[in-house]
């Protein structure tokens, strides 16, 4: 692990989401954890939308060609080293994807929180093995978040 990067960032919530779900100092700190974990050694700038169905399919739509809602999307904003980019997190399909899960819906969002830095760390889910890259290493920095925060 690198020394923890200076991260600039903004909380954005253009859909409500219950208090009780997300705590901003917490995201940051996560945040911190998963560009420290990749090695992410420079200074960071994300801002995280917590947002509803219309808004990410409009997003999607615009910026992928891909006209549905999805849970997470990621837009990277400059080259390596330094990182900066935007994600949006839709906070309807969050709640449901917990439900279905067993989650709560705090989990879920740290989990989709952490999806979209590893996807502007160059991450990809379009194919069955990078996709299975992924999602062990979303699930392990989860679970090492979750035993360093003392977070379920």
């Amino acid at each position: 692990m690198t020394v923890a990067p200076e991260l600039d960032f903004t909380l954005l919530r253009s859909a409500r989401a219950p208090s009780t779900a997300y705590r901003e100092k917490d995201l940051r700190a996560l945040a911190i954890f998963v560009l420290q974990a990749e090695d992410v050694a420079g200074p960071a700038t994300l801002t995280l939308d917590l947002t509803g169905h219309a808004r990410i399919q409009m997003l999607n739509r615009r910026f992928r060609g891909v006209d549905r809602t999805t849970d997470v999307i990621s837009f990277r904003s400059n080259a390596r080293p330094a990182l900066a980019g935007d994600i949006a997190i839709n906070v309807a399909q969050a709640a449901v994807q917990a439900k279905k899960v067993g989650n709560t819906l705090a989990r879920e969002l740290r989990l989709l929180w952490i999806h979209g830095i590893l996807h502007l760390l160059d991450y990809t889910d379009y194919q069955p093995a990078p996709r299975r890259k992924m999602f062990r290493r979303q699930t392990q920095l989860l679970r090492r978040w979750e035993r360093v925060a003392g977070k379920k």
